[in-house]
């Protein structure tokens, strides 16, 4: 289990870009920042800004939406207008980009140039991950567990008394142990339509994530619901270490009629062994990893306007009642904290690769367009400088990205008792 997106946003800056001599060409400056000193330019005489914009795709603009008067943007909201792309400057309705109070020009590239970064990125760490035979430091450890089997009695409903609803999820305290929610079930009757499903975690008042899902069976239906790289992590730069993580749904902010349907289970002990010796072997692999109770909170009137995590010291919790809630759950390893703490040490290898994957695209040209580097450099060219000749002599950029990689060595052995075991010998790392 690695949590790429997060690994991709906090090495982002690890390099950074030259910004670019022209004014008129210059791209984001979040994209110049260079924690480690070293620029993608650096790499290979052929990694150049002009470059990369000869390969980028005309349609790229595309992405973004057109403008209309009717559509309400915020703050770094891009669209498109009369063959332009904007960004809005402010919160506005109804201005037109052509209004410079509002509305700024937007350089594309740099929009380009961030997927290209961020696909060498998340390429430089599955790659180190497989070269140093990291797998088994991510492996899963319980795979997509429900935290209970079945369906309660259509009879068995839970009033509504305006409260919080849900469940606290309580991660084993074990650092690169990671929990992700892979959906969410609900059970409810009386009404279909919207339901809003809150996480929050005891370290921080907003919650972490919000959920908009719509509940469209009758009749006291169950229905399951993808979340999306829904983590819960035993620290990240949201959340302290530790800490307990709440599921939940406010009762009064469900539609009109609607009710959960209850599902009985003693949530506080272990299942009796001489009923149902599955579910007794189920709680066990459960429990060795997560501590779930569920709970119930009065929150103030105010909550659906502004929601925020309540006195969790009076939280009361209800282990008989799950309110209509199902989770299925993965608990795996997780190298994520490790690699975003020694972030620098990548910084060679994911200088070179960004530079591989923009000689890569330089090479291929995926829209045929001709530049003037073309006729200092063919394909072929190109290609000798990030992958050798054809005979399998190595050279070039390639070479030195190969070397890059020989000379990461991250030591986890002992920083983890759950998966990353035996003595810890710290990180070390070598120059390429």
């Amino acid at each position: 289990m690695i949590r790429i997106n997060e690994i991709c946003d906090k090495l982002s800056n690890v390099v950074g870009w030259q910004q670019a001599y022209n004014p008129a060409d210059e791209i984001d400056e979040k994209l110049t920042e260079s924690e480690s000193g070293l620029y993608y330019q650096g790499a290979h005489p052929l990694v150049t800004l002009d470059n990369v914009k000869s390969v980028m795709p005309d349609d790229y603009g595309y992405q973004y939406p057109e403008w209309n008067d009717t559509s309400e943007y915020k703050t770094g909201s891009k669209v498109r207008y009369e063959g332009k792309v904007y960004i809005a400057k402010s919160d506005s309705v109804g201005i037109m980009p052509s209004d410079t109070s509002s509305w700024q020009p937007y350089n594309i590239l740099s929009d380009y140039i961030r997927t290209l970064t961020r696909n060498g990125i998340a390429t430089t760490v599955q790659t180190f991950l497989q070269m140093k035979g990291l797998q088994q430091e991510t492996k899963t450890l319980l795979e997509r567990r429900t935290l209970f089997d079945g369906a309660g009695r259509l009879k068995a409903t839970a009033e509504n008394r305006h409260r919080l609803v849900g469940f606290e999820i309580v991660p084993v305290r074990s650092m690169g142990v990671t929990a992700k929610i892979e959906r969410v079930g609900l059970q409810m009757t009386g009404a279909v339509g919207r339901i809003r499903l809150y996480l929050f975690h005891s370290s921080q008042v907003d919650p972490v994530r919000t959920f908009d899902v719509e509940f469209t069976k009758t009749n006291g239906g169950f229905q399951w619901f993808d979340l999306k790289d829904c983590y819960l992590p035993y620290i990240s730069d949201d959340n302290n270490a530790g800490g307990a993580w709440f599921l939940c749904y406010h009762q009064d902010e469900l539609p009109q009629g609607m009710e959960a349907i209850n599902f009985t289970k003693d949530w506080s002990r272990e299942p009796c062994g001489t009923c149902n010796n599955g579910n007794i072997e189920a709680w066990r692999e459960l429990t060795k990893y997560l501590q779930v109770s569920p709970f119930a909170m009065r929150v103030g009137e105010t909550f659906s306007e502004y929601p925020e995590l309540w006195d969790i010291a009076l939280t009361t919790y209800t282990n008989t009642q799950n309110y209509g809630l199902n989770a299925e759950i993965t608990v795996g390893c997780d190298l994520t904290d490790f690699i975003i703490e020694q972030r620098n040490m990548f910084a060679t290898a994911i200088q070179r690769q960004v530079a591989s994957v923009v000689l890569r695209t330089l090479a291929m040209n995926p829209n045929v367009r001709v530049n003037r580097n073309q006729s200092n450099a063919s394909r072929m060219d190109i290609l000798y400088e990030v992958d050798g000749n054809t005979n399998g002599r190595e050279g070039g950029l390639g070479y030195d990205l190969k070397k890059a990689y020989e000379a990461l060595s991250l030591n986890t052995s002992g920083i983890d008792r759950i998966c990353l075991k035996c003595n810890n010998h710290g990180v070390r790392y070598r120059t390429a």
